[in-house]
């Protein structure tokens, strides 16, 4: 019979990171919990990455002293209904333009209150709230499933906070790393974004990737119905010395 700690490796050791409530429902007994995860801890066999949240090094790294944990697995684990989102799903894809050691996790709107941002390493951890029932896709990363946005949102979600994205500069750049777009998931989710110039901005960006992502006409055509017939300047209430849109 495998011992408690064997347990817990086998329970959860694929996912690489463990919650305590997982670990207090596995062995039934909280004390017990209490005891094994010391040990572990102590033998280098676990790391704390926060109260209540562990990784399960494999056998290989037991004997490592030092060992840098993913930031991509602590992100997609922080919190139960958590995502990688913004800038942070970029690095998903592996087309992240910039490194940055700012992680984005995406709560759901349910949740009453945004944590505080978090520091494990040298990464940087912080959440935002918004609704998840669209646009979230997975990967698979370090052998574990990761849920994160979609390309299709991280496209939209750019053109409405570029901020979150290092920046309008930073976001188009890593943009240049998608081969494709779902256009038909893009229209679709596109309803979620009512503000008439987040269309705007998406006829612009697909009209100046239209090669890239092969954008067909009709596309443009529905998003060219929400253009203003009036003169849009890049800085607003500025018409001397601006320019365009």
């Amino acid at each position: 019979m495998p011992s408690a700690s064997e347990k817990i490796f086998i329970e959860f050791g694929y996912k690489r990171i463990v919650r305590w409530k997982e670990i207090v429902s596995l062995l039934g007994d909280e004390v017990k919990a209490t005891t094994v995860m010391q040990w572990l801890l102590k033998s280098r066999k676990a790391i704390a990455i926060r109260k209540g949240l562990y990784f399960l090094k494999r056998p290989n790294e037991w004997l490592l002293e030092e060992i840098e944990v993913n930031p991509l697995l602590v992100a997609g684990n922080l919190h139960p209904n958590g995502i990688i989102g913004y800038h942070s799903a970029f690095k998903c894809y592996g087309v992240a333009h910039s490194e940055s050691n700012v992680f984005q996790v995406a709560l759901p709107k349910s949740v009453k209150r945004v944590k505080k941002p978090f520091n494990f390493q040298q990464a940087r951890y912080e959440f935002y709230r918004t609704d998840l029932s669209f646009g979230i896709t997975s990967s698979v990363i370090d052998d574990v499933r990761l849920k994160h946005f979609s390309r299709e949102r991280i496209l939209l979600e750019g053109l409405k906070v570029p901020a979150r994205f290092l920046g309008i500069h930073e976001f188009l750049m890593s943009l240049e790393g998608f081969l494709w777009i779902d256009f038909s998931e893009l229209m679709s989710i596109l309803n979620n974004y009512p503000a008439t110039t987040i269309s705007m901005r998406l006829g612009w960006l697909l009209e100046n990737n239209r090669k890239r992502w092969n954008v067909s006409d009709s596309i443009l055509k529905t998003l060219e119905r929400n253009r203003t017939e009036s003169r849009i300047y890049l800085l607003k209430k500025q018409t001397k010395g601006n320019f365009l849109v």
